[in-house]
């Protein structure tokens, strides 16, 4: 699969770029909690702050090897529409793990959240926003 969306380094850059993401989403997530935002709040959120960290990221080193078909606006609208469905499915992912296991810690619950996310945040950024010229 990963031959198919780029190189495995792009795709070893894309997940690097992503745990970083997760470093970002996870801190603001408990900066959130701590400062009384209700959990279903903060977890989107803290993704929605890891969506702009993320498309900087990919934007200037994950993807910057590709002569790239679309301008940064439009990557970064793309991005966005991208990051809303991946923000879907983690949040959902979030709120089933809440309701099923509501005596785990919610960072612990909001890091299992990420992980089905990311797949769908890669397949469709490196096919569709980050889309080679030409491809």
């Amino acid at each position: 699969m990963v031959a198919a969306f780029g190189t495995p380094r792009t795709f070893v850059k894309f997940c690097l770029t992503g745990l970083s993401g997760v470093v970002v989403n996870l801190g603001s997530f408990q900066l959130l909690l701590e400062l009384g935002v209700h959990k279903y709040l903060a977890s989107p959120i803290a993704i929605e702050i890891s969506v702009f960290s993320n498309f900087f990221i990919n934007n200037y080193w994950t993807f910057a090897d590709r002569e790239l078909s679309s301008r940064k606006r439009s990557r970064g609208l793309r991005f966005h529409i991208v990051s809303l469905l991946a923000l879907g499915v983690s949040y959902s992912t979030f709120v089933v793990l809440s309701e099923l296991l509501p005596q785990v810690n919610p960072v612990w619950l909001q890091g299992c959240g990420i992980a089905p996310g990311t797949l769908v945040n890669y397949v469709l950024n490196s096919y569709w926003t980050f889309r080679e010229e030409g491809r």
